[in-house]
């Protein structure tokens, strides 16, 4: 079962945030704030724009000196996400291939006890003239990524994917990010990576706030107190987020991010 939605807001600015997560965090100092990254941290959310938004990352290092943890829960491979974290000043566990693998301080745990190898090589040999594989496919554990070629609708390739796999009896999730389609283990859940991470460093769900535009980024509902949708989000995030912002990807996460070190100076 799901974990019950507190209060629904729609909030266009700084103000509005912070009485929209006054409300849903009481009296809780936010403890650990959770960003996915492409398509919430990035300035657009297009398949081919990677480009960060420059005032997320102030908006890290400001939380970072405030004494809030920040972690990445992404679809991104180790290396990807370990190294973006350790220049941008995130200092949290980071969460990697979709909740499957957990980094911090050196060591990797692997959160996922099945991996979906088999179901990508399938993919890989059978869709070789409509998906491309991730280069990253090659650090990956659990979780493989592949990118859907000019022409062909991502979601109907997905569910083609889904199709053979069933016929051919290998288990596996697939997910559409809208960067690319995951091929992943059944019991893959960004909440489980997210959950491991925050059990690392003592903390529970009652403070963690998460930010997110994609379907995927809807598990971790389970695993946070505020769970934050940008404005140009899927529609299955929309219907589970506590807050919504009128703005797109990066724009609306730089207005989270304000949001919660004013909170956290008041409280100060």
């Amino acid at each position: 079962m799901g974990v019950e939605v507190l209060a629904r807001f729609t909030v266009e600015g700084v103000s509005d945030a912070v009485k929209a997560l006054k409300t849903l965090l009481g009296s809780r100092r936010p403890c650990l704030v959770a960003l996915d990254i492409d398509g919430t941290i990035t300035e657009e959310r297009s398949h081919d724009n990677f480009r960060v938004d420059a005032g997320v990352i102030e908006g890290i290092r400001v939380l970072e000196d405030l004494g809030v943890i920040t972690l990445f829960v992404t679809g991104n491979s180790v290396p990807v996400v370990a190294g973006f974290a350790r220049y941008i000043g995130s200092t949290g566990p980071q969460v990697a291939e979709n909740g499957c693998v957990v980094f911090y301080e050196g060591v990797l745990w692997r959160v996922c006890r099945g991996t979906a190898r088999a179901a990508a090589r399938i993919v890989e040999e059978e869709f070789s003239g409509i998906v491309v594989p991730s280069w990253q496919n090659y650090c990956r554990l659990h979780d493989y990524a592949f990118a859907v070629k000019r022409g062909f609708d991502p979601s109907e390739v997905a569910e083609s994917i889904s199709r053979l796999l069933a016929e051919r009896n290998v288990r596996a999730k697939i997910s559409n990010s809208g960067y690319a389609i995951h091929i992943r283990p059944p019991d893959a859940s960004k909440a489980s990576g997210l959950e491991f991470a925050a059990r690392l460093l003592g903390h529970s769900r009652d403070c963690v706030v998460a930010v997110g535009d994609s379907s995927i980024d809807a598990e971790m509902r389970s695993a946070t107190r505020v769970l934050v949708a940008v404005g140009n989000a899927d529609r299955e995030l929309v219907k589970e987020a506590d807050i919504v912002v009128g703005m797109s990807s990066g724009q609306a996460t730089r207005i989270v991010l304000k949001a919660i070190a004013g909170i956290v100076r008041e409280q100060a």
